[in-house]
Protein backbone atom coordinates (compact mmCIF):
# COMPACT_ATOMS: atom_id res chain seq x y z
CA UNK A 1 0.00 0.00 0.00
CA UNK A 2 1.34 3.44 -0.93
CA UNK A 3 2.48 5.61 1.97
CA UNK A 4 0.12 8.60 2.15
CA UNK A 5 3.00 11.11 2.39
CA UNK A 6 5.27 12.28 -0.40
CA UNK A 7 7.61 15.02 -1.54
CA UNK A 8 6.63 17.34 -4.37
CA UNK A 9 9.95 17.61 -6.25
CA UNK A 10 10.82 20.16 -8.95
CA UNK A 11 13.71 20.32 -11.41
CA UNK A 12 13.87 23.87 -12.75
CA UNK A 13 15.63 24.49 -16.05
CA UNK A 14 15.91 27.17 -18.69
CA UNK A 15 13.44 25.55 -21.09
CA UNK A 16 11.28 23.39 -18.82
CA UNK A 17 10.27 22.71 -15.24
CA UNK A 18 9.84 19.02 -14.43
CA UNK A 19 7.96 17.81 -11.39
CA UNK A 20 7.07 14.54 -9.69
CA UNK A 21 5.56 13.14 -6.55
CA UNK A 22 8.08 10.95 -4.72
CA UNK A 23 6.46 8.70 -2.08
CA UNK A 24 8.28 8.59 1.24
CA UNK A 25 8.25 4.80 1.38
CA UNK A 26 9.62 4.32 -2.16
CA UNK A 27 12.21 7.11 -2.50
CA UNK A 28 13.57 6.02 -5.90
CA UNK A 29 10.19 5.91 -7.65
CA UNK A 30 8.05 8.71 -8.99
CA UNK A 31 4.34 9.30 -9.49
CA UNK A 32 2.58 11.82 -11.75
CA UNK A 33 5.72 13.04 -13.45
CA UNK A 34 5.15 16.02 -15.69
CA UNK A 35 6.77 19.08 -17.13
CA UNK A 36 5.83 22.58 -18.11
CA UNK A 37 7.77 24.18 -20.91
CA UNK A 38 8.87 27.71 -20.18
CA UNK A 39 7.57 30.25 -22.68
CA UNK A 40 9.38 33.31 -23.91
CA UNK A 41 8.21 36.31 -21.96
CA UNK A 42 6.72 34.28 -19.11
CA UNK A 43 8.10 34.81 -15.64
CA UNK A 44 9.87 31.71 -14.26
CA UNK A 45 8.27 32.57 -10.92
CA UNK A 46 4.79 32.28 -12.41
CA UNK A 47 5.76 29.05 -14.18
CA UNK A 48 6.99 27.56 -10.89
CA UNK A 49 3.73 28.55 -9.22
CA UNK A 50 1.77 26.75 -11.96
CA UNK A 51 3.90 23.62 -11.56
CA UNK A 52 3.39 23.61 -7.79
CA UNK A 53 -0.36 23.83 -8.30
CA UNK A 54 -0.22 20.97 -10.83
CA UNK A 55 1.74 18.88 -8.35
CA UNK A 56 -0.77 19.53 -5.58
CA UNK A 57 -3.63 18.53 -7.87
CA UNK A 58 -1.80 15.31 -8.77
CA UNK A 59 -1.24 14.52 -5.09
CA UNK A 60 -4.93 14.96 -4.37
CA UNK A 61 -5.81 12.63 -7.25
CA UNK A 62 -3.46 9.96 -5.85
CA UNK A 63 -4.69 10.39 -2.29
CA UNK A 64 -1.28 11.60 -1.16
CA UNK A 65 -0.34 14.30 1.32
CA UNK A 66 2.55 16.57 0.30
CA UNK A 67 4.80 16.57 3.37
CA UNK A 68 7.46 18.84 1.89
CA UNK A 69 8.69 20.50 -1.30
CA UNK A 70 12.15 20.09 -2.80
CA UNK A 71 13.72 21.91 -5.74
CA UNK A 72 16.87 21.86 -7.81
CA UNK A 73 17.43 25.05 -9.78
CA UNK A 74 20.13 26.75 -11.87
CA UNK A 75 22.40 29.44 -10.51
CA UNK A 76 24.27 30.05 -7.29
CA UNK A 77 21.84 29.24 -4.51
CA UNK A 78 21.98 29.40 -0.75
CA UNK A 79 20.65 26.01 0.29
CA UNK A 80 18.51 24.73 1.79
CA UNK A 81 16.66 28.03 2.15
CA UNK A 82 16.53 28.48 -1.63
CA UNK A 83 17.68 32.07 -2.18
CA UNK A 84 19.10 32.74 -5.66
CA UNK A 85 22.21 34.89 -5.28
CA UNK A 86 23.56 34.70 -8.85
CA UNK A 87 21.82 33.54 -12.01
CA UNK A 88 24.48 33.13 -14.68
CA UNK A 89 23.17 32.71 -18.24
CA UNK A 90 20.69 29.86 -17.79
CA UNK A 91 17.88 31.98 -16.37
CA UNK A 92 18.21 35.74 -16.62
CA UNK A 93 16.77 38.12 -14.00
CA UNK A 94 16.71 35.16 -11.61
CA UNK A 95 18.98 36.52 -8.88
CA UNK A 96 17.15 37.58 -5.74
CA UNK A 97 14.34 35.06 -6.16
CA UNK A 98 13.11 33.60 -2.86
CA UNK A 99 12.09 30.06 -3.75
CA UNK A 100 10.96 29.29 -0.20
CA UNK A 101 8.69 32.31 -0.11
CA UNK A 102 7.27 31.45 -3.50
CA UNK A 103 6.63 27.85 -2.44
CA UNK A 104 4.85 28.88 0.75
CA UNK A 105 2.48 31.09 -1.19
CA UNK A 106 1.12 27.83 -2.63
CA UNK A 107 1.61 25.39 0.26
CA UNK A 108 3.07 26.09 3.69
CA UNK A 109 5.10 22.92 4.27
CA UNK A 110 8.82 22.35 4.96
CA UNK A 111 10.96 23.30 1.98
CA UNK A 112 14.52 22.84 0.69
CA UNK A 113 16.24 23.90 -2.52
CA UNK A 114 19.78 24.05 -3.86
CA UNK A 115 21.65 24.33 -7.13
CA UNK A 116 20.44 21.60 -9.49
CA UNK A 117 23.84 19.89 -9.79
CA UNK A 118 24.40 19.95 -6.03
CA UNK A 119 20.94 18.42 -5.54
CA UNK A 120 21.65 15.73 -8.16
CA UNK A 121 24.96 14.92 -6.48
CA UNK A 122 23.33 14.62 -3.08
CA UNK A 123 20.70 12.24 -4.37
CA UNK A 124 23.20 10.23 -6.42
CA UNK A 125 25.42 9.86 -3.39
CA UNK A 126 22.72 8.58 -1.07
CA UNK A 127 20.49 6.64 -3.45
CA UNK A 128 22.56 5.86 -6.53
CA UNK A 129 26.18 5.26 -7.49
CA UNK A 130 27.54 6.87 -4.35
CA UNK A 131 25.60 4.94 -1.73
CA UNK A 132 28.50 2.56 -1.03
CA UNK A 133 31.26 5.15 -1.38
CA UNK A 134 33.21 6.54 1.55
CA UNK A 135 35.61 9.45 1.88
CA UNK A 136 35.58 12.53 -0.32
CA UNK A 137 33.73 12.23 -3.64
CA UNK A 138 33.63 14.70 -6.53
CA UNK A 139 30.44 14.75 -8.58
CA UNK A 140 30.64 16.35 -12.01
CA UNK A 141 27.71 16.95 -14.34
CA UNK A 142 28.25 17.46 -18.07
CA UNK A 143 25.20 18.86 -19.80
CA UNK A 144 24.45 22.25 -21.31
CA UNK A 145 27.12 23.46 -18.89
CA UNK A 146 29.50 21.91 -16.38
CA UNK A 147 28.70 21.76 -12.68
CA UNK A 148 29.93 19.92 -9.65
CA UNK A 149 29.69 19.13 -5.97
CA UNK A 150 31.91 17.61 -3.32
CA UNK A 151 30.46 15.24 -0.73
CA UNK A 152 32.51 13.98 2.18
CA UNK A 153 31.27 11.12 4.33
CA UNK A 154 27.73 11.77 3.14
CA UNK A 155 27.75 15.52 3.80
CA UNK A 156 27.79 18.08 1.01
CA UNK A 157 30.59 20.62 1.31
CA UNK A 158 29.33 23.69 3.11
CA UNK A 159 29.31 26.92 1.14
CA UNK A 160 28.79 30.31 2.81
CA UNK A 161 28.27 32.02 -0.57
CA UNK A 162 26.70 29.06 -2.39
CA UNK A 163 29.52 28.68 -4.94
CA UNK A 164 31.14 25.42 -3.76
CA UNK A 165 30.96 23.10 -6.77
CA UNK A 166 30.84 25.82 -9.42
CA UNK A 167 33.15 24.13 -11.89
CA UNK A 168 32.80 26.02 -15.17
CA UNK A 169 35.82 28.28 -14.76
CA UNK A 170 38.38 25.53 -14.10
CA UNK A 171 40.86 25.59 -16.99
CA UNK A 172 41.77 22.47 -18.94
CA UNK A 173 43.37 21.66 -22.28
CA UNK A 174 41.31 21.06 -25.39
CA UNK A 175 42.14 18.61 -28.18
CA UNK A 176 44.66 21.08 -29.63
CA UNK A 177 46.45 21.56 -26.30
CA UNK A 178 45.06 25.05 -25.73
CA UNK A 179 44.09 26.13 -22.22
CA UNK A 180 40.34 26.83 -22.15
CA UNK A 181 37.66 27.06 -19.46
CA UNK A 182 36.33 23.54 -19.01
CA UNK A 183 32.69 24.42 -19.67
CA UNK A 184 33.69 25.45 -23.19
CA UNK A 185 35.71 22.25 -23.63
CA UNK A 186 33.60 19.47 -22.10
CA UNK A 187 29.94 20.53 -21.95
CA UNK A 188 27.51 19.35 -24.58
CA UNK A 189 27.24 22.92 -25.82
CA UNK A 190 31.02 23.27 -25.96
CA UNK A 191 31.66 19.99 -27.77
CA UNK A 192 28.97 20.85 -30.31
CA UNK A 193 30.45 24.29 -30.92
CA UNK A 194 33.98 22.90 -31.33
CA UNK A 195 32.88 20.48 -34.04
CA UNK A 196 30.57 22.84 -35.91
CA UNK A 197 33.16 25.59 -36.06
CA UNK A 198 35.85 23.19 -37.30
CA UNK A 199 33.61 21.36 -39.80
CA UNK A 200 31.49 24.34 -40.88
CA UNK A 201 28.30 22.44 -40.00
CA UNK A 202 25.27 23.06 -37.78
CA UNK A 203 24.81 19.62 -36.24
CA UNK A 204 23.57 18.76 -32.77
CA UNK A 205 25.59 16.51 -30.47
CA UNK A 206 23.69 13.27 -31.30
CA UNK A 207 24.43 13.82 -35.00
CA UNK A 208 28.07 14.54 -34.23
CA UNK A 209 28.25 11.31 -32.24
CA UNK A 210 26.81 9.45 -35.24
CA UNK A 211 29.73 10.77 -37.27
CA UNK A 212 32.07 9.77 -34.43
CA UNK A 213 30.85 6.16 -34.62
CA UNK A 214 31.08 6.20 -38.41
CA UNK A 215 34.79 6.96 -38.15
CA UNK A 216 34.79 10.74 -38.67
CA UNK A 217 38.34 11.65 -37.65
CA UNK A 218 37.50 15.23 -36.72
CA UNK A 219 34.64 14.18 -34.45
CA UNK A 220 36.86 11.58 -32.79
CA UNK A 221 39.70 14.05 -32.35
CA UNK A 222 37.50 16.69 -30.74
CA UNK A 223 35.39 14.43 -28.53
CA UNK A 224 38.26 12.26 -27.35
CA UNK A 225 40.82 15.07 -27.11
CA UNK A 226 38.61 17.55 -25.31
CA UNK A 227 37.35 15.02 -22.80
CA UNK A 228 40.81 13.62 -22.11
CA UNK A 229 41.99 17.17 -21.39
CA UNK A 230 39.03 17.64 -19.09
CA UNK A 231 39.87 14.37 -17.36
CA UNK A 232 43.42 15.57 -16.78
CA UNK A 233 42.06 18.59 -14.91
CA UNK A 234 39.93 16.24 -12.83
CA UNK A 235 43.00 14.11 -12.16
CA UNK A 236 44.81 17.09 -10.68
CA UNK A 237 41.81 17.70 -8.42
CA UNK A 238 41.84 14.05 -7.34
CA UNK A 239 45.31 14.59 -5.92
CA UNK A 240 44.69 18.10 -4.59
CA UNK A 241 41.57 17.00 -2.70
CA UNK A 242 42.62 13.36 -2.09
CA UNK A 243 39.37 12.10 -3.60
CA UNK A 244 38.20 8.52 -3.23
CA UNK A 245 35.96 8.69 -6.30
CA UNK A 246 34.78 10.83 -9.20
CA UNK A 247 31.18 10.34 -10.36
CA UNK A 248 30.25 11.75 -13.77
CA UNK A 249 26.64 12.46 -14.72
CA UNK A 250 24.56 14.67 -16.96
CA UNK A 251 23.33 14.19 -20.49
CA UNK A 252 26.80 14.07 -22.02
CA UNK A 253 27.89 11.29 -19.66
CA UNK A 254 24.86 9.31 -20.88
CA UNK A 255 26.63 8.89 -24.23
CA UNK A 256 28.71 6.21 -22.54
CA UNK A 257 32.18 4.92 -23.38
CA UNK A 258 33.14 7.62 -25.94
CA UNK A 259 32.81 10.12 -23.07
CA UNK A 260 33.76 8.11 -20.01
CA UNK A 261 36.83 6.39 -21.48
CA UNK A 262 38.80 9.57 -22.33
CA UNK A 263 37.77 11.23 -19.06
CA UNK A 264 39.00 8.19 -17.13
CA UNK A 265 42.24 8.05 -19.12
CA UNK A 266 42.82 11.76 -18.49
CA UNK A 267 42.29 11.35 -14.76
CA UNK A 268 44.91 8.60 -14.56
CA UNK A 269 47.29 10.70 -16.68
CA UNK A 270 47.53 13.18 -13.83
CA UNK A 271 46.90 11.54 -10.46
CA UNK A 272 49.91 10.85 -8.27
CA UNK A 273 50.72 7.24 -7.39
CA UNK A 274 49.03 7.38 -3.95
CA UNK A 275 45.77 8.33 -5.69
CA UNK A 276 45.72 5.54 -8.29
CA UNK A 277 42.98 3.74 -6.36
CA UNK A 278 40.45 6.49 -7.16
CA UNK A 279 37.23 5.14 -8.68
CA UNK A 280 35.75 6.77 -11.79
CA UNK A 281 32.03 6.01 -12.02
CA UNK A 282 28.89 6.97 -13.94
CA UNK A 283 25.54 8.10 -12.58
CA UNK A 284 22.96 5.37 -11.99
CA UNK A 285 19.69 7.02 -10.88
CA UNK A 286 18.34 7.16 -14.43
CA UNK A 287 16.00 9.49 -16.27
CA UNK A 288 14.20 10.73 -13.13
CA UNK A 289 17.42 11.42 -11.23
CA UNK A 290 16.79 15.16 -10.86
CA UNK A 291 13.40 14.89 -9.12
CA UNK A 292 14.37 11.81 -7.09
CA UNK A 293 17.42 13.73 -5.86
CA UNK A 294 15.38 16.86 -5.10
CA UNK A 295 13.06 14.75 -2.98
CA UNK A 296 15.97 13.15 -1.11
CA UNK A 297 17.57 16.54 -0.48
CA UNK A 298 14.27 17.84 0.86
CA UNK A 299 13.63 14.80 3.10
CA UNK A 300 17.00 15.40 4.77
CA UNK A 301 17.16 19.20 4.77
CA UNK A 302 13.69 20.76 4.52
CA UNK A 303 12.56 23.13 7.22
Amino acid sequence: MTDPTCTLALDIGATKIAYALVPDNTPTTTLSTGRLGTKEGDSPIEQIRLVLLAGLKAAEEHGLSVARIGMGAPGVILGPEGTIVYNGETLTEWAGTDLRGLSREVLNVPFAAHNDVRVWAYGEHHLGTGKDLTGRVLYVSLGTGVGGAIIEDGIMMSSPTGTAGEFAEVVCSDHAGLAVRCENVASGTGLTRYYNEAAATQLDLPAIMERFHQGDGLAQQIITGNLRGFGQALGALVTVLDLSAVVVGGGVAGIGAPVMDPITAGIFDRVLTPNKSVQVLSTSLGAQAAVIAAAKYARDNAF
